[in-house]
């Protein structure tokens, strides 16, 4: 192939889906350093686009146009690929979706798709694209990622899953810690997408506790979800926590979680912003597949490849109940979204501990710190 002068990376799906495809432009930057690299991704996930490193344009597909009148959809289509035809050497979609693999034909002079192992789903996809890859529902998403370079036969030296933001995000947070007299401290992220990947009041409040024992700033940190807005109602008054629940922007999360000395909280986008900052992170997997949604460590070069109570690889520590049911891998408990027992059956001791062990080696100032720590 000739190096392609222009790249178009297709990733129509969810926030974590966004920033799992930065190896890939990693990659691409470096193998093809003159190259411009555009993304097009959901209108809801732009933000994160934003934090990914070496991008040109962020091209908005607006979901939302799809779901009002035929002629809204329609035009809104139009409008998206006078954009995008046949204006790239390369395009890549990364998901198994209709759209998203029509577009990359349409935008690339060599198209690369993702394909479902069932042929008769995506066969008009091995017609109509240049190239395209499987993908393996037993592996990890950053890898799955990659096989579309290998595809093209871009080997894959490393895979670094990396985010940046702007200095005006970094500025303003940096003011927000001033104005509460922190330096040092850890982020505490209790809730997900759906309840049922969020850890209940009970088990959340009693972690907070002993975090709090810690005599270091907890931040909370949430959006503007209603379980957010709940999590916020709910949490205890504990001299050492700060609720910055639905205060930040998404790239002054990412400018937050520079600065923090750890992650400790439940599997979602955040924790995986926590690895890519390169932090030590202590996350709570309910039903979530770790082989495929673990945070990836990028001194180790590897994720969770297991279910455990409890598993440390590199910067991560990954703790899961030992219910029969986990990883079930769905988004809701019984098809209703609920707090999930298997949420509820980690131990925030367990938890605790983990963390106290790593903040007492963290340096002689922090044991100082610490000296009245709550024993586990």
């Amino acid at each position: 192939m000739k190096p392609p002068e222009t790249i178009l990376l297709i990733i129509r799906r969810s926030l974590g889906d966004v920033l799992a495809v930065s190896p890939v432009v990693d990659i691409l930057a470096r193998r093809f350093a003159s190259a411009s690299i555009d993304l097009l991704v959901n209108q809801d996930t732009a933000a994160a686009a934003n934090l990914l490193k070496g991008i040109r344009n962020i091209i908005a597909f607006d979901d939302g146009a799809l779901k009002t009148t035929p002629v809204s959809s329609f035009m809104m289509q139009i409008g998206l690929l006078q954009k995008i035809f046949r204006r790239y050497d390369l395009a890549i979609a990364f998901t198994t979706n209709e759209r998203s693999n029509l577009y990359a034909f349409f935008a690339g002079r060599t198209s690369i798709g993702a394909r479902e192992k069932v042929f008769a789903k995506n066969w008009w996809h091995r017609l109509l694209l240049d190239g395209g890859y499987l993908i393996d529902p037993q592996r990890h998403i950053l890898e799955n990622n990659l096989s579309a370079l290998s595809t093209l036969g871009i080997s894959i030296d490393r895979i670094v899953l990396s985010a940046t933001y702007a200095g005006a995000s970094g500025q303003k947070v940096q003011q927000m810690l001033k104005d509460f007299g922190m330096d040092r401290f850890i982020i505490f992220h209790p809730s997900g997408r759906y309840r049922c990947k969020s850890y209940p009041e009970q088990q959340r409040n009693s972690l907070l506790r002993l975090l709090d024992s810690l005599n270091i700033p907890i931040i909370v940190t949430g959006g503007h979800s209603d379980i957010d807005r709940q999590v916020a109602a709910t949490l205890p008054e504990l001299k050492n926590v700060r609720s910055f629940i639905g205060r930040l922007s998404l790239e002054e999360c990412a400018a937050l979680t520079d600065l923090a000395l750890a992650y400790v909280g439940v599997d979602t986008f955040n924790a995986h912003l926590a690895a890519a900052f390169n932090k030590p992170v202590f996350v709570m997997f309910g039903p979530t597949i770790p082989e495929i949604w673990s945070p990836w460590s990028n001194d180790l070069q590897t994720a969770g490849r297991r279910n455990a109570s409890m598993q440390i690889y590199g910067n991560i520590t990954l703790f899961q109940s030992g219910m029969a049911c986990v990883p079930c891998g769905h988004s809701k408990c019984r098809e209703t979204d609920r707090p999930s027992p298997c949420m509820e059956a980690i131990d925030p001791r367990n938890v605790f501990h983990q963390v106290q062990q790593w903040f007492l080696n963290l340096s002689p100032e922090s044991q100082d710190n610490a000296k009245n720590v709550l024993p586990v």
